[in-house]
C-alpha cells in the first residue's frame, strides 16, 4: 500500500495537477487518456494479461474518439509551442504512466486487501506526501478557504477520489486492468452529458462522433475473444 500510496495518489494527482496549470484543459484531457496504453503495456509485462490486435485497437480508437470531442480545444492556438509547456505535457502523461503502473500492481499484488483499507492508507500517505511537499515549495502562498472552496475540496476529496478509488479497486477483482483502465475514456462522455443536462451546454457535432468511436473502443476491448457482435 505504501508503492500505491506514492504511484497511485501522490505522484499522479501532484503531476496532473501542476502539469494543468500550464496545459489546456482539452489536452490535459487527451494526455491523461494514454493511462490505458500504459495500464495495457505494464500488464503485458508484469501480468499473464497480454496484449492482443483486438485490445490494441479498441484502445487506440477511443484515444481518437476523445481527440474528436476535443478537437477544438487541441487546435485553438496557432503556435503550440509557444502557448502549451513541454514540461506541463510531460507532467500529465508521466501521471498517467504513474497511475497505470498503480493499476497493475493493484491487481497483481492487493486483490485481497480490503478496498475500504486500501484507499485510506493510499489517500493518508499521499495526503502527507502532498501537504509536506505544499509547505516546503509553497510557504509563501496565502491560503483562502471560501465555503464554496472547502465544498468543492470535500466533494472531490470524498466522492471524486476515496468513492472513486474504492469502485476501482473493487472492479480490479473482478476484471482485468486493461478492461477497467477503459472507464477513463467514459469520463468525459460522462461530462458532457452533464454539462447539456445540468449547464444547458450546447453538444458539439464532434462529440456525437467521438463519442461513438470511444464507445465502440471500449466494446471493442471489453467483448470476449471470438465474438464478433
Amino acid at each position: 500500500m505504501l508503492f500505491l500510496g506514492i504511484f497511485q495518489i501522490t505522484l499522479p494527482y501532484g503531476l496532473v495537477f501542476w502539469g494543468e496549470e500550464y496545459v489546456s484543459s482539452g489536452l490535459s484531457a487527451v494526455l491523461f487518456a494514454t493511462l490505458p496504453f500504459f495500464v495495457a503495456i505494464f500488464a503485458h509485462i508484469f501480468t499473464q494479461e497480454k496484449l492482443t490486435g483486438i485490445k490494441v485497437g479498441g484502445i487506440i480508437l477511443s484515444f481518437c474518439g476523445l481527440i474528436a470531442i476535443f478537437w477544438k480545444d487541441l487546435t485553438a492556438f496557432q503556435n503550440l509551442a509557444a502557448q502549451y509547456s513541454v514540461l506541463g505535457s510531460l507532467a500529465i502523461v508521466g501521471s498517467a504512466a504513474s497511475g497505470g503502473l498503480a493499476n497493475v500492481v493493484a491487481k497483481r499484488h492487493a486483490e485481497g486487501v480490503d478496498p475500504v483499507a486500501n484507499v485510506l492508507v493510499q489517500h493518508s500517505i499521499g495526503a502527507a506526501a502532498l501537504l509536506s511537499f505544499g509547505l516546503v515549495t509553497e510557504s509563501t502562498a496565502s491560503l483562502n478557504f471560501t465555503p464554496a472552496a472547502i465544498v468543492a475540496v470535500l466533494y472531490l476529496g470524498v466522492v471524486g477520489s476515496a468513492f472513486g478509488f474504492i469502485g476501482l479497486y473493487w472492479l480490479l477483482k473482478r476484471a482485468s486492468a486493461t478492461n477497467t483502465s477503459m472507464v477513463t475514456f467514459l469520463n468525459p462522455i460522462v461530462a458532457l452529458l452533464l454539462g447539456w443536462v445540468v449547464l444547458q451546454e450546447v453538444p458539439d457535432p464532434n462529440i456525437g462522433i467521438g463519442a461513438a468511436l470511444i464507445l465502440a473502443g471500449v466494446y471493442a476491448t471489453l467483448k470476449p475473444s471470438g465474438r464478433y457482435l
